[in-house]
């Protein structure tokens, strides 16, 4: 008989806010990223990663990322709810840097998107300006906002898809191509190396 391993059994419920913050995030991994670009109330860009992010719905074109608690409100959430639209840029695994600039509080008044180095471009349905830098990027209607005790949930409808030219093959993307960045926890990320065919 095959000896049975021994597991520590973690009761979740127990532990404060940083502690199911550094388990959660630290188990499941990688994470793809959400670089959310929205415009702020004067007019300008805003953008910031969320890390907990997938697709809602395929048959009605939903995604949704999560948006945590913080001492200061979060700028991305008051301007998603203001305009009722933003874009979600994924993340190539050269913009790591970058990312982690707009992912780290700076004094008001001061552009992430400046500090980064990135740059808007004109979106095809909607006001808000995609990231130039990235490769694929999603423009979004919003749906609905859902609280989960002091976390709000956005879920978008996806009204354009963009693709870097190039990018899409045979209806799909080239995973390669695309090199995607993945989120582990505070500032540890990782790239997709190996693909394993099964």
């Amino acid at each position: 008989m095959t000896p049975s391993p021994s597991f520590e059994g973690i009761e979740i419920c127990g532990l404060n806010f940083a502690g199911r913050y550094r388990l959660l995030t630290s188990s499941i991994i990688p994470r793809p990223i959400a670089f959310v670009s929205t415009l702020n109330e004067d007019g300008t860009l805003n953008a910031a990663p969320f890390s907990s992010f997938m697709i809602a719905s395929v048959e009605a074109a939903l995604l949704a990322f999560s948006i945590g608690p913080s001492e200061l409100p979060k700028g991305t959430l008051q301007n998603v709810v203001r305009n009722q639209e933003y874009v979600i840029n994924t993340v190539p695994v050269e913009l790591a840097r970058e990312v982690q600039i707009c992912g780290e509080d700076h004094a008001p008044g001061i552009s992430k998107i400046t500090l980064a180095s990135l740059h808007g471009i004109a979106s095809k349905r909607i006001r808000t300006p995609r990231i130039a830098e990235t490769k694929v990027q999603f423009e979004c209607a919003l749906r609905t906002v859902i609280p989960f005790g002091e976390s709000r949930m956005v879920v978008g409808e996806v009204l354009v898809m963009h693709a870097l030219e190039g990018l899409v093959h045979d209806g799909k993307i080239d995973v390669r191509e695309y090199a995607p960045l993945g989120r582990i926890a505070g500032r540890a990320y990782c790239a997709l190396t190996d693909l394993i065919s099964v």
